[in-house]
């Protein structure tokens, strides 16, 4: 485990017992960012806000369920987020109306001129290596990693944007998630 996980797993500890000041720095350290990936599946600077305040308060009460060696602690404190995100989509009934749109994948730079969170998020130097990871593993895993886990869509929307089975799909985000796991681990 690296430092910076080091370092996550003693602020999710702090917080298990309670600890206001760790989890002030669990938000000050992964705020901006996990904000942007709230903003990209929702987006809505609102909702995303929103969400963002129900996922720390889900890591805050389930804090002390934190299990390092079932995943990092980036992983687990995103994962939160992510279900809360896709959750509230439902509620507002947006998800079942999408569709996979060209300009969805290249939102990154439209949502950053004009949100300030996003400008946060594009600077950091995590967000960097996503984006070179991404590249890395190939456009069509690179594409249905973001699809999926940064934008929100279902493996069906994403099948049916490239003509595909659902498996394939599945099998794409299996390959494509362990791809790109190990160039981050070899970035960070």
């Amino acid at each position: 485990m690296d430092a910076k996980d080091e370092e996550l797993v003693k602020l999710l500890e702090r917080c298990a017992l309670k600890d206001e000041a760790a989890l002030k720095q669990l938000y000050d350290q992964l705020g901006p960012w996990l904000n942007g990936v709230a903003f990209r599946i929702l987006k809505s600077a609102e909702l995303s806000n929103d969400v963002l305040q129900e996922a720390f308060v889900q890591v805050w009460n389930n804090a002390a369920s934190y299990r390092p060696e079932k995943a990092k602690p980036l992983t687990w404190i995103c994962s939160i987020l992510r279900y809360r995100a896709l959750d509230r989509l439902d509620k507002e009934k947006k998800h079942q109306d999408r569709r996979v749109e060209d300009e969805d994948l290249h939102a990154l730079d439209n949502y950053a001129s004009t949100e300030n969170v996003e400008h946060a998020v594009q600077g950091s130097e995590m967000n960097q290596h996503l984006s070179d990871c991404l590249q890395a593993i190939g456009d069509r895993l690179g594409t249905c990693i973001k699809l999926a886990y940064l934008y929100g869509y279902s493996r069906e929307e994403i099948a049916s944007h490239f003509s595909s089975p659902v498996n394939t799909v599945k099998s794409w985000l299996r390959r494509g998630s362990e791809k790109l796991r190990e160039c981050l681990e070899t970035k960070l």
